[in-house]
């Protein structure tokens, strides 16, 4: 099955963490006019490859998920998709903190999302921002993001009305077209960093991501309705 223009579709994972059509990705040196905007390159999958060998990933099979760049010198946020040796799908993440990680069947077993967060100073306003990046398993069907101290205003006429901005949607399954499922936010709020990510499935509430930081830094989580806890680590801080 492709597109009009003859790419093969990019959908979310159509169940668990697999992909209709195979392992989730962009490849480095295809089609990077419609989604490098990053700017990424083959090195910057260096600290992924290298990683991948020991978790028994194969290394030429990484596509890039997502990829952000928070700051201009530093390293990218990443998340790719790559295959096990069973040829199963696995997910790696790089925090641009700490050693990348990556996760397989067995990792990602009750997980709904794996994300990457990198709370920063808000220049502009003088205030705090959180960047989300992540990606989402195929049970999850919407997700939200509450951000503390964000307002929305309305005026109407001369009347001006301020009401707290409430939960934010990052993702929708059956509306948006996130590429691959994944979520992406980028808020600022007038208080010290704190939000939450709340994802739903079909029937519910799945999980709750609480993030509370007292510093920028660089943060990976694997959210489930347990724990937000990424195999030994549940964070990566600068």
């Amino acid at each position: 099955m492709c597109t009009r223009r003859g790419r093969p579709p990019r959908s979310p994972a159509g169940r668990g963490w697999t992909w209709p059509h195979g392992t989730p990705g962009f490849r480095i040196g295809h089609d990077e006019d419609r989604w490098n905007a990053a700017a990424i390159h083959w090195s910057d999958l260096s600290g992924l490859r290298i990683a991948a060998r020991s978790a028994g990933v194969d290394p030429q099979s990484l596509r890039v998920i997502d990829a952000s760049r928070v700051e201009q010198d530093g390293l990218p946020l990443l998340l790719v998709g790559a295959k096990d040796a069973h040829d199963q799908t696995c997910i790696g993440a790089q925090s641009a903190v700490g050693a990348p990680q990556f996760f397989c069947q067995p990792q990602l077993r009750g997980r709904v999302a794996i994300v990457l967060v990198a709370p920063r100073p808000f220049y502009r306003a003088g205030g705090w921002s959180i960047f989300v990046d992540g990606v989402v398993s195929a049970a999850v069907v919407r997700a939200t993001i509450t951000t503390e101290g964000a307002t929305n205003v309305t005026v109407r006429g001369t009347k001006r009305t301020v009401r707290p901005e409430g939960p934010y949607p990052v993702y929708d399954r059956a509306t948006s077209n996130h590429t691959w499922g994944t979520i992406m936010s980028y808020r600022g709020q007038p208080v010290p960093w704190s939000a939450r990510i709340d994802f739903y499935g079909a029937h519910g509430k799945l999980a709750s991501l609480p993030l509370h930081f007292a510093n920028p830094g660089a943060y990976l989580y694997c959210a489930s309705a347990v724990s937000a806890v990424c195999g030994m680590s549940a964070r990566r801080r600068s």
